[in-house]
């Protein structure tokens, strides 16, 4: 069963050079490169403030720019938390590169960051379409509480995650067959974190400390039915004594279905209240715990991927290649979290950091339109290291700076100069070197 709407007209309220669409790690570093650019620039948000899962999903630590003792990432993402560092909401001092953020400092330093770069910000406004013209992309329709209106842009920057831009214009996507599950992270306090200290320690060969004896116990849990399936657990310290972060509850969902999520939000809210009560009873660090906090939304890992002029793939990852377009680099361990069990796939660390091309983020057939963030064109286990925050900031600043070249000088996204694309990251600070990199350019 269909309805029709009536038409009407959608006032075009605003023309801006580049509009990115979603304040995430990806789309808040897209919008400052954009702006820094020379490009009038607009960010459009859901929510009230900026930062995506690392603010609204509480994640944490923002992984990550550092691999073997060499920074692979830096720019405005590397900015960006040694802003948040200097008002006490970061820790960049670890060497893995692990970056532990406090949520509430890290909205004020992400705003502050915008908003001095001179970006135009758009809060509590829903991407709901497009208008697109022969393939290119003319006007971002939004909803908000003055109703039904309309942005033109010249390039639209496509940061929503789930590529709902993409998807509005046409552009073809992709979904797995099974999507890694979501999980709702949440804060704790009253915690003897004198007593939980070692789990703060930093990562080893890209993997964050886990207690066995923690762990141990709630799969016995688990196995016996009386708690759902589990993630590690990861327990963060969280700036405070007597308080940690914690990740712990996934669940099998579609983050782009509505209903599937809706159910998926309420199970593990119901689940988060039962595992502190386990907490309480069975670890004697969290007998005193409180509830500090919990996501305001759930953290989803992947829904849809545009098909992209290129594929990273898990080849890239292992192997990397002198991409001539390298925009951003990776080093994350392949981490595919699985829905139905306690554990994770077999984990594998990139011997060095990889590139990231800019023909990832460019919807094939498009004209104005580019993507950055956990939408990018790749394969499962390409997806299982890239998807992390860290490497979406870094690709974010690459689709920034490359919406703002198309505008200088007129580019179709697909024809960007290379030479002057990586000339331009290179003075904003970005890390794209390929030098040590020897199998050939692709």
């Amino acid at each position: 069963m269909f309805i029709t709407e009536p038409p009407r007209d959608v006032p075009v309220v605003g023309s801006y050079d580049v509009v990115v669409c979603g304040g995430g790690p990806a789309g808040l570093t897209a919008a400052v490169a954009a702006a820094r650019n020379g490009a009038r620039t607009l960010l459009i948000e859901r929510y009230g403030f900026i930062g995506g899962m690392s603010t609204s999903a509480l994640v944490t630590p923002i992984s990550e720019f550092r691999h073997n003792g060499k920074q692979h990432i830096g720019g405005i993402p590397f900015e960006l938390l040694r802003n948040a560092a200097e008002l006490g909401g970061a820790d960049v001092s670890r060497d893995s590169g692990n970056y532990p953020i406090n949520d509430e400092i890290l909205k004020l330093a992400a705003q502050r960051l915008l908003l001095d770069s001179g970006v135009t910000l758009l809060y509590h406004s829903w991407v709901s379409g497009c208008i697109t013209n022969d393939g290119r992309v003319t006007h971002v329709i939004v909803e908000n509480k003055a109703g039904r209106v309309a942005y033109e842009g010249k390039v639209v920057v496509d940061c929503t995650g789930d590529a709902d831009i993409v998807r509005a214009a046409g552009f073809e996507t992709v979904k797995g067959d099974v999507l890694q599950p979501a999980s709702l992270w949440f804060q704790l306090g009253g915690v003897d974190t004198d007593a939980l200290s070692p789990l703060f320690e930093d990562a080893v060969d890209g993997v964050l400390p886990v207690s066995d004896v923690i762990r141990g116990r709630l799969a016995e849990l688990n196995a016996q039915g009386k708690i759902p399936v589990f993630g590690g657990p990861w327990i963060n310290g969280f700036f405070h004594d007597g308080m940690v972060s914690i990740n712990l509850l996934r669940e099998a969902t579609d983050a782009s279905d509505p209903e599937w999520f809706t159910r998926t939000e309420c199970s593990l809210r119901e689940n988060l209240h039962l595992i502190i009560e386990v907490m309480r009873e069975n670890f004697p660090e969290f007998k005193d715990c409180w509830l500090a906090k919990s996501g305001i939304q759930t953290g989803v890992r992947e829904t849809y991927h545009i098909v992209g002029m290129y594929q990273l793939t898990k080849d890239d990852v292992l192997n990397p290649k002198a991409f001539p377009d390298t925009i951003a680099k990776g080093a994350h361990v392949i981490d595919i979290h699985q829905n139905d069990s306690n554990d994770q796939n077999e984990l594998e660390l990139p011997r060095q950091e990889y590139n990231v091309p800019l023909r990832c983020l460019v919807p094939r057939g498009s004209i104005n339109l580019i993507t950055a963030g956990r939408c990018l064109s790749a394969d499962g286990p390409g997806f299982g290291s890239v998807r992390v925050m860290a490497t979406c900031m870094a690709m974010g600043q690459g689709a920034g700076t490359a919406a703002a070249l198309g505008v200088e000088k007129g580019y179709r996204m697909s024809d960007v100069d290379f030479g002057v694309l990586r000339q331009r990251l290179i003075d904003q600070g970005a890390v794209v070197d390929f030098d040590n990199v020897n199998q050939g350019v692709r």
